[in-house]
C-alpha cells in the first residue's frame, strides 16, 4: 500500500473512532510537527490499527486497558470514546477496565472507571466525539 494510501485509510480510521474533536487534537500536534501528525494517521492508523486480524473495537477495549494501566485518564477517555464508536458497551468497557484491576491495583483502575464515567455522562451531548 503506498503512502498516501496508508494515510487516507488511517485517517478515516482515525476520524471513525475520535470523530472531530481527534481530528482537532491530531492536527493540533501536525501544527507543530507535520511530520509527526502525519505519521499518526499514516503509521499508528493507517498501518498498526489497519491490520485485519482484530476488529477497531477490540482494538479499542484493548487501548483502554492499556491506558488505563498506565495511569493515563487522557487516553482512558479518549479510548473509551472510540470504543463506544466501535459499539462497545458501556458493560464492556467497564468489564476492560475492572479486567485490570489485579494487576495495575484499585487506585489506577477507579481513576479510570470515574474516567470512562465522565464521558459516558457527556456522550449524548458531545457530537464532536461521534464518529465523522
Amino acid at each position: 500500500m503506498a503512502d498516501e494510501d496508508r494515510y487516507e485509510k488511517g485517517k478515516a480510521i482515525a476520524l471513525s473512532c475520535l470523530g472531530r474533536s481527534g481530528e482537532e487534537r491530531i492536527g493540533e500536534i501536525a501544527g507543530i510537527s507535520p511530520m509527526h501528525g502525519r505519521a499518526i494517521f499514516e503509521y499508528c492508523y493507517g498501518t498498526v490499527w489497519a491490520q485485519p486480524l482484530l476488529d477497531i473495537r477490540t482494538k479499542e477495549l484493548i487501548l483502554t486497558a492499556v491506558c488505563a494501566s498506565q495511569g493515563e485518564y487522557d487516553g482512558v477517555e479518549r479510548q473509551v470514546r472510540g470504543a463506544l464508536n466501535q459499539g462497545a458497551t458501556q458493560d464492556e468497557v467497564i468489564e476492560a477496565i475492572t479486567t485490570c484491576a489485579p494487576y495495575i491495583g484499585y487506585p489506577r483502575t477507579n481513576a479510570s472507571l470515574r474516567a470512562a464515567q465522565s464521558v459516558f455522562d457527556q456522550w449524548e451531548e458531545r457530537e464532536e466525539w461521534k464518529p465523522v
